[in-house]
């Protein structure tokens, strides 16, 4: 999941690298139990009236509608207090009645839920789309921290004791100052909440059959979905595939893998390539070198709001190249290893006094499912040696490092986060993947294909980047044919 803040930009990424399990558990007994507490909780809440209005936003496309969902900020509570979710839909236009409505499950987290919108109208022209702000994003109880404690949040955990109290001090005032409105909501901004959130609105529509579309980080809640409420769904296409049993360890491993194959295959291209602005250099001497610039504070400005640090050189570079932008990768390093930043923030030294105090911040809802945060220094340590194995060039994904130092602290997981994916749906769910996608890799969906067993269609593109695979001619021609299948009367 690329998605770019003020002061962060954060990848997912990884591959198997050999590991047996892939970080899956077992399935125990309990889960059977869960997944049918969860659905019992969504049977409680009775039919909404949804009042369509026009979108205040001038973002919002023509013919987009949108209104407010109420639903428990605790599912778990009978007695819990209500949030107001942002909703959206479209109808299919021109058309006396739809082939049937797609529910989009936008990437992120943070992403407004109408993110894809045009990209689907185009391709299903006669579905209706709907979708939410899922909770704790955009109009949905929006989550915002003090932006001086994410950015003394380090890309990657230290080693050094000293310096990991000093993360540990620094995210419990994080995890203190960060908030929702309502205050309640920031304990329960977990992928089965959301699914639930998206079952509510299915009743409230009064349809008894939708269907999918998730990108990224929605498909974690489009799996939860398919695991709960699968028999109200005809197709699913989930595209850019979250692996939800994933350990910490196998979530740093396969994401330093992954940006180790995507690393090299720039390397590749810059050997090759004459247009490549280290043409006929050492890049990796090259990298060493922007790296010590970096820690010497050699460079001028912030990457957007962060102090450049070798770790943010590492960013850089991972966040252009992975999203198949090698010439910017290229000449980015180039200024970097001449103690120049590449970025408009080193246009202007002072920009970064002008940071607010607090902004809308997402990437925390990451800890909601998964268990990512290091306990220790040499937690940390033995961390980095397992990603440096893995990633020899490049030695670890920021992205995911990120996460492992922004967890600290963190509450526990919602409980059963760590379970496959499984659907009840009698239709295979379709996922697409790109060969090389640092975000949501191959491996990952490969995995996912695997949880669900027989109801899996696997479509692979060969490519670079997250994201997209449906732009491929091949692939949209067979996610349409796909879609028909799944809804033909």
């Amino acid at each position: 999941m690329f998605r770019r803040f003020m002061v962060l930009t954060l990848t997912l990424a990884g591959s198997c690298l050999g590991l047996a399990s892939c970080g899956e558990p077992g399935r125990n007994a309990q889960s059977g139990t869960l997944l049918a507490n969860h659905r019992s909780d969504v049977a409680r809440v009775g039919r909404q009236e949804i009042r369509w209005e026009e979108c205040s936003e001038k973002d919002i496309a023509g013919g987009v509608t949108c209104g407010r969902l109420a639903v428990p900020v605790d599912w778990a509570k009978s007695n819990s207090r209500k949030v107001d979710l942002r909703i959206y839909r479209w109808t299919a236009e021109g058309r006396t009645k739809s082939k049937g409505t797609i529910l989009n499950f936008p990437p992120g987290p943070g992403e407004r839920g109408d993110m894809g919108f045009g990209a689907l109208r185009d391709m299903f022209p006669d579905y209706d789309l709907v979708a939410l702000d899922p909770r704790g994003t955009g109009s949905s109880g929006q989550l915002t921290c003090p932006t001086s404690n994410v950015l003394k949040t380090p890309l990657v955990p230290p080693v050094k004791r000293d310096e990991f109290s000093a993360l540990q001090a620094n995210q419990k005032i994080l995890w203190a100052k960060c908030s929702t409105d309502p205050g309640e909501l920031k304990s329960h901004l977990d992928a089965f909440s959301d699914a639930k959130d998206a079952e509510t609105l299915r009743i409230a529509l009064g349809m008894k059959k939708i269907n999918l579309y998730a990108l990224s980080w929605g498909t974690l809640t489009a799996e939860r979905y398919l695991g709960l409420f699968g028999e109200h769904v005809n197709g699913s296409l989930l595209e850019g595939v979250m692996n939800p049993a994933l350990t910490r360890r196998a979530f740093i491993t396969t994401a330093a893998a992954s940006s180790e194959a995507v690393h090299d295959r720039f390397l590749r291209w810059c050997t090759t390539d004459t247009s490549c602005a280290l043409h006929g250099t050492n890049v990796a001497n090259v990298l060493k070198r922007a790296q010590k610039n970096a820690a010497a504070g050699r460079i001028p400005g912030s990457m957007f709001g962060r102090p450049w640090s070798p770790a943010a050189v590492t960013q850089y570079v991972q966040t252009a190249s992975g999203n198949n932008q090698f010439a910017q990768a290229a000449k980015g390093l180039n200024d970097l290893s001449r103690g120049q930043n590449p970025t408009q923030d080193g246009a202007d030294p002072s920009a970064d006094d002008e940071l607010p105090q607090r902004f809308p911040y997402a990437d925390p809802i990451v800890c909601s499912s998964f268990n990512l945060g290091v306990k220790s220094a040499q937690d940390a340590h033995d961390d980095l040696v397992t990603t440096e194995k893995a990633a020899p060039s490049i030695g670890y994904s920021t992205n995911a490092t990120a996460y492992t130092a922004l967890c600290v602290g963190a509450a526990a997981p919602a409980p059963g986060s760590d379970t496959p994916a499984t659907s009840r749906s009698a239709h295979p769910v379709m996922l697409i993947s790109n060969t090389l996608d640092p975000a949501t890799p191959m491996a990952w969906a490969d995995a996912v294909a695997r949880q669900f067993g027989a109801k899996t269609l696997h479509v692979v593109t060969h490519g670079i980047g997250h994201g997209n695979a449906l732009e491929n001619p091949e692939i949209r021609r067979r996610a349409i044919a796909y879609m028909s299948r799944a809804n033909a009367k």
